[in-house]
């Protein structure tokens, strides 16, 4: 099992669509939730201060999640449409999104 965390933001005025979208999306967008959990997703959640977000994951590993989202770039596409002008990532230099490494875990 490995573990995601990421930070981004919601667009200033958005945050009350950025969250109703996701909490609909069992309902609209089923297929992105399939296809994350076909990728090895599990205990996703997306937490907010004011702005500022962070989305936490674990998974089944790296090379699982980027086959199952190449086969599925379509499903991706529509969700990242769906999102479109809500919010943005902290990017790197190279425009991906930063990865935060993980120093301690209490289970």
């Amino acid at each position: 099992m490995e573990r995601f965390c990421w930070k981004g933001h919601v667009n200033s005025g958005k945050l009350e669509e950025y969250a109703r979208k996701h909490n609909e999306m069992y309902q609209t967008h089923p297929e992105m939730e399939e296809l994350m959990r076909a990728a090895g997703m599990r205990n996703y959640s997306i937490w907010v201060n004011g702005e500022d977000t962070i989305g936490y994951y674990e998974y089944l590993g790296t090379e699982r999640k980027s086959r199952v989202y190449e086969q599925h770039r379509d499903v991706l596409a529509k969700w990242n449409e769906n999102m479109e002008g809500l919010s943005g990532m902290d990017l790197d230099e190279d425009g991906k999104p930063k990865v935060w490494k993980m120093i301690w875990l209490m289970e």
